[in-house]
């Protein structure tokens, strides 16, 4: 219904006429086509029902243009009927009172039934009026609840970056470095729930894989080695997405730490295509290889949450490595 009452004529064409002007001229235009319609057939139907077709216009003119419309209708299709069909065409063997009863009786029905379009379409109103209040109250409960939410990662963050930062062992440091980079992956996930997309219940992959991707270069970068997203703009469940988010941070992470040496250049890609309802997702980087680097490549800890956040989306992961880099292909069935 509120799409109904949000694309009647004055509202859509207000910013070019009159609202005034669009109601006047859809209840004049419908009186004139249903009387040039009515006229084509008094050789078919006589004197019989002159009336019945400004009924019809009445009814037009208020869907597309509301009430007032109608009651132009009416007024402009009585007068007209009247003056053209009644009096000139069909005045032949009709008493005149005869004539001006049945104008009168179908001059009555016509108000009776406009008045139950404007009192339905006042109550209809009045509905959509309180649906969008409500919509508006659940909706800035929804952007309080996002931005505490928010807050709320953001401060557990710090907690763990401060922490970090005050840690003496390199390896518990590295491994609370480790808690901060996916807590920041969530967060960026619950982000894009609702705000960027078109619904409570699904992400736009574009905006969050790739947001996920500038934040993590920022932070990890060395060097000139650069972070590149090519996504493609498709919506994903909010389960899936986080799924998905936390595997690119896993990917992404741990290229950018190990797979360069120090002030050296390279590049780190996240790419995806579509293929039938399901998600090909391919992170890639030309750096050294897995196995020139799998000492230092810390505890294993990435490794076994891509694997386990693959099997919730039932993904198959393909790994190819060489001296030039490293290819990691997800596989994900469905992004439902």
């Amino acid at each position: 219904m509120r799409k109904i009452i949000r694309t009647r004529l004055p509202e859509r064409l207000a910013h070019q006429v009159p609202p005034p002007l669009v109601e006047l001229g859809v209840g004049v235009l419908a009186a004139f086509f249903f009387l040039l319609l009515r006229v084509g057939l008094v050789p078919l139907a006589g004197d019989r029902a002159p009336y019945a077709f400004v009924f019809l216009g009445i009814v037009i003119a208020c869907l597309l243009a509301g009430w007032r419309s109608g009651l132009i209708a009416l007024v402009a299709g009585q007068g007209l009927t009247w003056t053209l069909i009644s009096q000139r065409l069909l005045n032949a063997g009709v008493a005149p009172d005869g004539r001006f009863g049945g104008f009168v009786t179908a001059t009555v029905s016509q108000l009776i039934i406009l008045l139950i379009i404007a009192l339905y379409q006042r109550e209809v109103a009045r509905g959509v009026q309180e649906q969008d209040r409500r919509m508006e109250l659940l909706d800035q409960a929804r952007r309080e609840i996002d931005h505490r939410a928010k807050n709320n990662f953001q401060t557990v963050l710090s907690l763990i970056q401060l922490q970090a930062a005050r840690e003496q062992e390199s390896n518990v440091r590295q491994a609370l470095q480790q808690v901060g980079d996916r807590i920041l992956a969530i967060s960026v996930a619950t982000e894009h729930l609702a705000i960027r997309s078109e619904d409570l219940a699904t992400v736009r992959l574009r905006d969050h894989l790739c947001e996920l991707c500038s934040q993590l270069e920022r932070g990890l970068a060395r060097g000139e080695v650069r972070v590149e997203c090519e996504v493609p703009d498709v919506t994903a469940s909010a389960d899936t997405a986080i799924h998905l988010a936390i595997i690119v941070n896993e990917l992404v992470t741990n290229s950018l730490k190990h797979a360069f040496g120090d002030g050296g250049g390279g590049l780190v890609r996240v790419r995806s295509k579509m293929i039938g309802g399901g998600l090909e997702l391919e992170v890639s980087d030309n750096g050294r290889g897995m196995s020139t680097r799998a000492s230092t490549s810390g505890t294993g800890l990435g490794r076994k949450l891509v694997e386990t956040f693959a099997r919730h989306l039932e993904a198959k992961v393909e790994v190819s490595t060489s001296a030039e880099g490293t290819t990691h292909k997800i596989l994900v069935p469905a992004l439902a």
